[in-house]
């Protein structure tokens, strides 16, 4: 089923044509939004650091600091599998700006499409997920909508989504590129007109897959509801980027940006949606942050307290300590976790949420299913 384009509310959007919203009959959006992710989280993560302002407000006052000056939260993927946090710019890089021209007419005319790939039920009662993709040309759209049932296929294997498919709508949204592929691949140097200025080498960091945040924002909303962005850039080369720190007016949790052709980015995706959906924190290190000495965090995968407190006080994951989990293992507590080496514990030695490649662990499942029905209503 196909609906015609919705024009952006954001009034600096010109990736869409003038004057033109496609309406869905009888699909209003849902009343109750949820924000992005809390602190202590990362997509960006179950306990990354807040933005320093919201790159996806097209309302801000005039007293706001400019694009240039703003910075937002990240999260990427190194070649071996662990994520990493870092800070980049909002605005977009003056030489991937420079490189915009006019779209054809045929473009325009095509540009924000909306299609729906899985229909489950209504959109107030089921987890909207919608896909963006980025670096595919008018005469490319039907790869784009392939690699956006692919890549869907790939996320829904992995468990909890595996059983409870049901539970999801999948749209995609069509974003017109004049050149097809991605600033920064194969090289640093390479510059690509897309729609939603894709780059590797964000910020100087290769496998950082950035994106125009605002430009999602503004094809985000032509969909009949979001509740999860994946954009899909279209490349081969590995690498990914989760934007979690985003309080979006259209009202999904976060954004996800993947290689629509490398085999590693579904776990991405699926990295990225444990913050966003699970509200899970990180559950890797960073030796040099020493020992956590804060409040007790409010992700439901990391914890101050040893499996004798939670016990004691039935508290976090104390229902499944000692059975076996599917990422290898019994629960319990292994200290290190949401950044830190000391101070913290995670319910199992190496999640997904640790280390790509690997599944949810038995408080991370229980956590996503809490996550799907928050959006179903259930």
């Amino acid at each position: 089923m196909q609906h015609r384009p919705r024009r952006s509310p954001n009034p600096s959007d010109s990736s869409a044509p003038a004057g033109r919203r496609a309406r869905i009959a009888g699909r209003g959006r849902k009343r109750l939004r949820l924000t992005a992710a809390a602190a202590g989280l990362a997509l960006v993560s179950g306990l990354a650091a807040t933005a320093s302002a919201s790159p996806a407000d097209s309302a801000a006052p005039a007293s706001a600091p400019p694009a240039a000056s703003r910075t937002q939260q990240v999260e990427y993927f190194a070649p071996d599998g662990h994520p990493r946090h870092t800070t980049v710019p909002v605005a977009t890089p003056k030489r991937l700006a420079d490189a915009h021209r006019a779209p054809s007419a045929a473009g325009l005319a095509a540009d924000g499409y909306v299609t729906s790939v899985i229909r489950n039920g209504a959109t107030g009662k089921k987890v909207d997920v919608v896909f963006i993709g980025d670096g595919y040309t008018l005469a490319q759209q039907k790869d784009f909508h392939a690699d956006a049932k692919a890549k869907w296929a790939q996320i829904s294997k992995v468990e909890p989504y595996a059983s409870n498919r049901k539970l999801f709508n999948v749209w995609t949204v069509d974003a017109v590129s004049n050149q097809s592929g991605v600033s920064g691949d194969p090289g640093k140097d390479v510059v690509k007109d897309t729609a939603l200025d894709s780059h590797f080498w964000c910020d100087g960091i290769e496998r950082l897959l950035c994106v125009d945040t605002g430009k999602v924002e503004s094809y985000a909303g032509k969909a009949p509801d979001a509740d999860l962005v994946i954009v899909l850039s279209n490349s081969r080369k590995y690498g990914g980027a989760g934007y979690n720190d985003i309080t979006s007016p259209v009202g999904y949790d976060g954004i996800a940006t993947a290689s629509s052709d490398h085999p590693d980015s579904a776990q991405v995706a699926v990295h990225e949606t444990g913050h966003s959906l699970g509200k899970l924190a990180d559950e890797y290190v960073y030796d040099t942050n020493g020992t956590y000495t804060g409040a007790e965090p409010s992700a439901p995968n990391i914890t101050k307290m040893s499996v004798a407190e939670m016990k004691a006080k039935k508290a976090k994951w104390y229902r499944y300590l000692g059975q076996n989990s599917p990422d290898g293992g019994k629960v319990g507590a292994f200290e290190g976790g949401g950044y830190y080496p000391r101070g913290l514990y995670r319910p199992t030695d190496n999640s997904i949420m640790r280390t790509l490649g690997r599944e949810f662990n038995l408080p991370g499942r229980q956590a996503m299913i809490d996550g799907f029905h928050r959006h179903t209503g259930r």
